[in-house]
């Protein structure tokens, strides 16, 4: 069944339509589209895997430029377009409804500003975190979408001087600067993420640049979340 779901971000109104089996705006979400620097040279945005298409939405409350979701799931894809006609965004949002490795049947190669990834936080064989439904076990977990994947994409779709925004756990940061270093991608800024004061961080955001220098990491001062803050 449908649900619709009304919230203000930076003082606008937006519409979110969705059902129990997707993630709604998660902690996660809010953080990467906060962490997205937009400059005025961007013309294009896609996302990877965009799920209801919260983080455009988000985006759009600052920024008028073209933003395209890629999202193979096609329920997922129809509710993102029910959003986007209820928010009146159809000039600046679209959603394509196919995997991402098929991202050349829409774009040109060097062709994107900016590339925005929430990935898969864990593999496959760890039992202990995969979830009965589909749609959150594709999610959660890599299947059709590793981060290998999203960099080499990446490397090949961006601009030069374009970046990717993703956001990882903590404790796959090493795996992802890896694939990143392999595909050309220089690490610009990292921003931890924190529960609380007392806790560990388990979430790191990242943006890497396309051809980017390999020097000059900027580590921003660290987001620490309070118990409300959690959305989804």
């Amino acid at each position: 069944m449908n649900k619709k779901m009304e919230f203000s971000h930076n003082g606008k109104n937006l519409i979110l339509y969705y059902d129990d089996n997707y993630f709604k705006i998660t902690t996660d979400n809010l953080a990467l589209a906060n962490f997205i620097k937009i400059k005025s040279k961007d013309k294009l945005l896609v996302e990877f895997g965009s799920g209801l298409l919260s983080i455009p939405l988000l985006l759009s409350t600052r920024t008028n430029i073209k933003m395209v979701g890629m999202e193979k799931d096609s329920n997922a894809s129809r509710l993102s377009e029910m959003s986007i006609k209820d928010n009146d965004l159809e000039d600046n949002i679209k959603v394509i409804n196919d995997d991402i490795k098929n991202i050349d049947k829409y774009f040109a190669i060097n062709s994107i500003d900016i590339i925005v990834c929430n990935p898969p936080y864990f593999l496959l064989d760890n039992e202990s975190t995969v979830s009965n439904k589909e749609y959150l076990k594709m999610a959660r977990h890599e299947g059709d979408m590793a981060i290998s994947d999203v960099a080499r994409l990446s490397k090949i779709y961006l601009r030069d001087g374009g970046s990717l925004f993703l956001v990882s756990r903590v404790d796959r940061l090493f795996e992802v600067r890896d694939a990143l270093i392999e595909n050309k991608l220089a690490i610009k800024e990292i921003q931890f993420i924190y529960h609380d004061l007392d806790s560990t961080s388990k979430l790191v955001l990242i943006e890497a640049k396309k051809s980017g220098r390999e020097h000059g990491l900027k580590v921003l001062k660290p987001i620490i979340l309070e118990e409300g803050d959690v959305n989804g």
